[in-house]
């Protein structure tokens, strides 16, 4: 089962330079409670902005040059990402998509769900979550945080 979970503004918009446009705590700490003890999928730039494996979560990293992650610690390489989408799209076990934009297009015609802290307000990006309809999914749960809302979208079967 595969889930995007990602921080977004107002227009799509996800990051900066490689980095977030923003630090909010709350949103951090929200994300890091959703995918703790699960596993976690990222493309090579979004992993090496982070700088590490995150802690207690499964760190799968998609790259064509698994020989410039070699030395890292907790990574599992993905070289073939269509294959993984297929294959886990189906399965019980829940995959989070972290970034980034690439891997996030790539990811949203196999994700089940979506995970989206809708960030108030609009930020200077240069990254963008790709379009999606929103017709295409029920909003299953909402959280209200001051500087966030958050929704749990559900693809319509």
């Amino acid at each position: 089962m595969i889930c995007c979970i990602v921080a977004m503004d107002d227009q799509g918009g996800i990051g900066l330079n490689g980095t977030l446009p923003w630090h909010i705590k709350e949103d951090l700490m929200h994300f890091k409670n959703t995918t703790l003890h699960h596993t976690i999928l990222m493309g090579k730039k979004t992993f090496l902005s982070i700088g590490r494996a995150l802690p207690k979560r499964r760190n799968l990293v998609v790259t064509h040059h698994p020989e410039l992650l070699q030395d890292m610690q907790d990574l599992e390489i993905i070289e073939d990402l269509q294959t993984f989408l297929e294959t886990h799209a189906c399965t019980e076990e829940l995959v989070y998509v972290i970034g980034g934009a690439n891997v996030y297009a790539q990811a949203l015609p196999y994700a089940k769900y979506l995970a989206i802290s809708h960030i108030k307000g609009i930020y200077t990006c240069d990254t963008f979550f790709p379009h999606f309809d929103e017709n295409d999914y029920t909003i299953i749960k909402t959280e209200e945080f001051e500087a966030f809302d958050f929704k749990l979208y559900e693809k319509k079967q």
